[in-house]
């Protein structure tokens, strides 16, 4: 009886969860007989059987549950104000909510975690089979950029966005800058000219560009691939893996977009692999080497924030590598001193214009902005110098947004903020002791994409019909009839079944932690390291995101996805020292 009851208990406390996570509690008129028909299935989910888990599947079962559960417990109301002004979100109601939901989906996921953790012990992924013959990945790699082809010939010569029209501006007109980073203009301006050269055409040349593009995501996919057959992964999932990067869309829609956000995706895959071998090998070959250098210059060169993602990742190689540590320490301190040589002294020979400090005070900004939208008392001292820091500080009010720090970073004087740093961190933390609260909305709204899954932005560009630059009038221009565009353009839609799973920029990063968890359970956490690139992406976005939900910024979590979920299943448990 005493089980009954509480079976009934937990399966009422998770299903009020649900309702809270599907936002049906929320809503006057949430009566649904279909949706009541879920208690049910949730109490037959705990009155099925009874589960005894050992001592440390309990521990990382209710570890991992915990997680998990505040994810979607502080997403599911947070989210709620994603589009509205700057009221309270945590207030009493709303805590009720969280305590509730985080109870009941504790429950669940504790139960579910803990009967995963008990499967995965049998599960293998390995098999006994010959190495790959360069024809099959001559093979794997053609199929790949055949599914890339398929949607090049939509949007021929490129998809495009603001950003993407200053890159082909810059290279075209030789404008050094790295606002938009020079290593990715100098790359694809290399083959646009080079198209120029060969074609007489710009809209041709861009397309060569973009072709070139393809190929490198292709090669990095292959190789991939290529790395965990020769390693033993079963052909069945090679083969599945060989489907999702040649026919989802989201890798297709990105092997063609001037974006220097795609070949910096790659180079998390090459980071992964050349790791993933250092850790297997018992010396290191030459060839990964390699591949570890252009990952980290295609990281480093692409995008701002590379050059922290690598300090990030260097410490974690020094210590889990003991062996190689003179090595790496001499390989990750020459690529180190060849970045800040080409960022610092080349640069200012060549006055190549650098980005300026607002950018890496998105979140800071955000939350000072949303004390002032608030109407939040201050200190007058801080109000003295935030009204010198922003040029309409009376603007604030009207201005802010709680997902996109572009409006708030606009009114920012920056010169103002470089020259003032000390006096911006002690208003900041003024701020800070006088409204946490505050603070605590404006950042889970500024991140919350990068966290809960359930969030819906854009993720790719459409075909554009105007140009910015007069010098440039590229535009996209379909080699394809308009029921094959229609068709093409469907792929994106987040109508289609499963399509969430596609496109959700949280979801990656869950899967992330629960895999890192799964390999510390089988016993396997040196193989953590390659997965230490890719947190320490999520982490620079985490702490300086300027819009709460941009796919292509952690787009190396999705270039990766298919390769930390199978690692756990084709690494040996390590041995203990006697």
């Amino acid at each position: 009886m005493k089980k009954l009851i509480k079976n009934i208990l937990m399966s009422l406390i998770t299903f009020l969860a649900v309702l809270i996570y599907c936002k049906i509690i929320f809503k006057g008129n949430s009566y649904n007989i279909l949706v009541s028909f879920l208690y049910f299935v949730i109490f037959y989910f705990y009155s099925k059987k009874e589960y005894n888990f050992d001592k440390r599947t309990k521990k990382y079962a209710l570890l991992l549950g915990l997680f998990v559960s505040l994810i979607l417990s502080v997403g599911s109301i947070v989210s709620s104000y994603i589009y509205q002004s700057a009221i309270n979100i945590f207030n009493i109601r709303n805590i009720l909510y969280f305590v509730v939901a985080m109870l009941g989906f504790s429950f669940f996921f504790y139960r579910l975690f803990g009967i995963m953790f008990n499967k995965i012990k049998t599960i293998n992924f390995l098999e006994n089979h010959d190495k790959m013959t360069w024809r099959s990945f001559l093979v794997i790699f053609i199929i790949i950029l055949v599914g890339y082809l398929l949607y090049y010939i939509r949007f021929y010569p490129a998809l495009m966005t603001t950003d993407s029209y200053y890159v082909l501006h810059y290279a075209n007109n030789f404008i050094l800058s790295d606002f938009h980073s020079f290593g990715h203009t100098w790359f694809m301006g290399i083959f646009f000219h080079l198209g120029k050269i060969l074609f007489s055409n710009m809209s041709m040349a861009l397309g060569f560009a973009m072709f070139v593009q393809m190929v490198c995501m292709a090669l990095i996919f292959t190789f991939a691939i290529y790395y965990l057959y020769n390693r033993g992964l079963k052909k069945k999932i090679c083969l599945l893996l060989v489907l999702v990067y040649a026919f989802n869309p989201l890798h297709a829609y990105y092997s063609i977009t001037l974006w220097r956000d795609i070949m910096f995706g790659g180079a998390f895959v090459l980071l992964f692999i050349a790791i993933l071998d250092f850790l297997n090998c018992h010396s290191i070959k030459k060839r990964y080497i390699f591949l570890f250098i252009i990952g980290s210059l295609l990281m480093l060169f692409f995008r701002n924030n590379g050059i922290y993602i690598f300090i990030f990742m260097v410490p974690f190689i020094l210590l889990i590598l003991k062996k190689r540590r003179l090595l790496m320490s001499i390989l990750c301190g020459g690529i180190l001193v060849f970045y800040f040589v080409i960022k610092g002294p080349v640069f200012d020979y060549f006055n190549v214009a650098k980005t300026t400090s607002v950018e890496a005070f998105s979140i800071p900004l955000q939350q000072i902005a949303r004390v002032i939208a608030s109407g939040r008392e201050i200190p007058d001292e801080d109000k003295a110098y935030l009204e010198n820091l922003f040029t309409d500080y009376d603007q604030i009010s009207n201005k802010y947004s709680s997902i996109i720090s572009d409006p708030i970073k606009n009114l920012t004087n920056n010169d103002y903020l470089s020259n003032n740093k000390s006096q911006f961190l002690k208003t900041w933390l003024d701020l800070l002791i006088k409204y946490p609260n505050v603070y605590i909305e404006a950042y889970c709204l500024q991140t919350i994409g990068y966290w809960y899954p359930d969030i819906i932005y854009w993720a790719t560009a459409g075909a554009k019909d105007n140009y910015i630059f007069e010098s440039e009038p590229v535009l996209t221009d379909p080699l394809t009839p308009s029921w094959y565009n229609y068709i093409i353009d469907k792929t994106t839609s987040r109508n289609l079944p499963l399509s969430n799973l596609i496109w959700s920029v949280g979801l990656p990063f869950i899967l992330l932690v629960i895999s890192s968890f799964v390999l510390c359970y089988l016993k396997n956490k040196k193989y953590l390291l390659c997965f230490i690139p890719l947190y320490g992406l999520w982490l620079s976005i985490m702490v300086a995101t300027p819009v709460f939900s941009e796919l292509r910024y952690v787009y190396g979590l999705f270039t990766c996805l298919p390769l930390f979920i199978v690692l756990p299943f084709i690494v040996k448990p390590e041995k203990k020292r006697s």
